[in-house]
């Protein structure tokens, strides 16, 4: 039996719930007299009240090789699990799971009509782009006879459509990195001013980490509380220790200018020269190496 998706909407992206809004076309082909449609189940659909599933005849489509053909038009939410490992730069898949909820393997076997299955050119998710659809035929197996102790499980056979989705890089760019290069370059300005103007030097990386900080609770605000490390998170730790370093440095500097002994001016911007030029070198190879890691 040969299983096509056509997808013409998907909305409503919540990586809170990990779920989203679909709505395309399904359609089933068959041969044979017996017809499987009254098995098929939409294994990873979430509320059961809010789902479509209509029939475009009311009866199969007698196709001129012998097949018939059922059409439906479907729409509803479905679960997914996001992996934000990756964010803002990460790759999604929005899958539709068909499985055959009376019978199993032995008996129907689902196969992806690929040839046909695809996206409406229509199809827009602002902030992704689409990168395609996949079709792949699995094997469910449930390990459990539901109760039966005839039967130790089964196997089900198992359709997984796929919309391939990668975050626009605009906002890595535009929106995430660069405020955060405005608050490094800031911060990294301290190391430039006369080493006298303590009171400034000491308060330009104290405003900058605690901007930071403010800069990653907005930036994270609309992902749901995860254990792990997300990519932008290691931007910020990596953003947090150059501040801290740059906040010490400048604490030590002040240390040896209460001194006043001669050259000690001389000494200090020396040194604020090294440690910007380590942070700046640190930065740039550092923000790339993580990139490559994840």
């Amino acid at each position: 039996m040969s299983i096509g998706l056509y997808a013409v909407n998907a909305y409503d992206l919540d990586a809170a719930s990990n779920t989203f809004y679909f709505s395309g076309y399904l359609w089933v082909r068959w041969s044979g007299d017996e017809d499987p449609t009254p098995g098929l189940e939409f294994a990873n659909s979430v509320q059961d009240w809010d789902f479509t599933q209509l029939a475009l005849t009311e009866e199969p489509i007698e196709l001129d090789r012998g097949e018939k053909l059922m059409q439906y038009r479907i729409q509803g939410r479905f679960f997914e699990p996001f992996d934000l490992g990756d964010y803002p730069l990460d790759h999604q898949q929005l899958a539709i799971l068909i499985e055959d909820s009376m019978r199993t393997a032995d008996e129907v076997v689902y196969l992806p009509d690929r040839e046909q299955t695809g996206l409406d050119a229509g199809l827009v998710i602002p902030g992704w782009k689409l990168a395609g659809v996949s079709a792949d035929p699995l094997l469910h197996d449930y390990g459990t006879g539901f109760g039966d102790p005839e039967e130790a499980g089964a196997e089900y056979s198992t359709l997984r459509f796929a919309l391939e989705l990668d975050r626009s890089r605009n906002l890595f760019v535009w929106k995430l990195m660069l405020p955060l290069i405005l608050v490094m370059a800031t911060n990294w300005l301290a190391l430039v001013l006369h080493p006298r103007l303590i009171e400034v030097r000491t308060a330009m990386p104290a405003t900058a980490l605690l901007t930071t900080v403010f800069l990653q609770q907005s930036s994270l605000a609309g992902l749901p509380e995860v254990s792990e490390l997300v990519l932008m998170d290691l931007m910020y730790v990596l953003a947090y220790g150059l501040i801290v370093f740059t906040f010490g440095q400048i604490v030590y500097d002040n240390s040896r200018l209460r001194e006043e002994e001669p050259g000690e001016i001389e000494f200090v911007r020396r040194w604020d020269r090294i440690s910007l030029a380590v942070q700046v070198t640190v930065a740039v190879l550092a923000v790339p190496t993580v990139l490559l890691l994840r």
